[in-house]
């Protein structure tokens, strides 16, 4: 650095200290705006994360919700399958229940028998009477198993479905969760039977007739993501949820 000071050429300029000193206060600077950089990328991928899992969580919720609300239906019979002498056409809305499956159940035609897959007619007339071309064909299924497998939550409808479909993955059991009287309590099976009263089942396989709710506890990750780009921002929720059956009330 020149500098002319009273017609001379001042030839000084800055010393190894100073310039020394200047680097460490740019790095010290600059790794505080890159800690600062890097806390809030790591705050939004937690945030959206956290998002992302609550929303899985909730519409497998929704899911299970709405298949648990249609269970039991059948136009020729509304009574309860009590042994020893159950009435005709009679079926159970819940089957094979166990603490990570379970099977519901459905007389969509009203054929008074349980089948793999059918053609039901619906209306989307509202007042009627219903031309015919409000009226469509869509295939259902009479029975829908949920099931855990591997760590993922699988639904599958019988005689649409060719194989189980995958509605979350990463569920886990939670370390406190929901009983069929709504308390909290320790270490719940992801899935709960109770019977009219609010009480546990004792043996839902050999009496399914007695089920009336199902509770479900569930803890859920980051969906279908590479663990190496969410696993700073690692999160799970934690969802719980009992449903009842509309379908079989007393």
């Amino acid at each position: 650095m020149n500098i002319r000071r009273h017609g001379r050429t001042d030839q000084r300029g800055f010393t190894l200290a100073e310039l020394l000193v200047v680097i460490a206060v740019i790095g010290v600077i600059m790794i505080g705006i890159l800690t600062l950089l890097m806390t809030g990328n790591q705050s939004y991928l937690t945030g959206a994360n956290q998002a992302e899992a609550q929303a899985a969580a909730r519409a497998a919720l929704e899911r299970i919700t709405l298949d648990m609300r249609e269970a039991g239906y059948g136009p020729l019979t509304d009574q309860n399958c009590n042994p020893p002498t159950p009435p005709a056409f009679c079926f159970n809305a819940v089957v094979n229940p166990t603490n990570t499956a379970f099977t519901l159940q459905s007389d969509w035609n009203g054929s008074g028998a349980i089948q793999p897959g059918v053609v039901v007619q619906l209306s989307y007339c509202f007042g009627g009477p219903c031309p015919p071309a409000a009226f469509t064909n869509v295939n259902r299924g009479e029975q829908i198993t949920y099931s855990l497998a591997g760590g993922n939550l699988q639904r599958q409808e019988s005689g649409v479905d060719a194989q189980a479909q995958i509605l979350i993955t990463g569920v886990q059991q939670v370390a406190v969760g929901l009983d069929c009287g709504g308390a909290l309590i320790a270490n719940p099976a992801i899935f709960q039977y109770c019977d009219a009263n609010g009480q546990a089942v004792a043996n839902p396989g050999a009496t399914p007739e007695q089920i009336r709710m199902i509770v479900v506890n569930m803890r859920v990750g980051v969906q279908n993501q590479p663990p190496a780009i969410w696993q700073a921002g690692a999160i799970s929720v934690t969802m719980s949820d009992r449903i009842r059956l509309r379908n079989r009330l007393q």
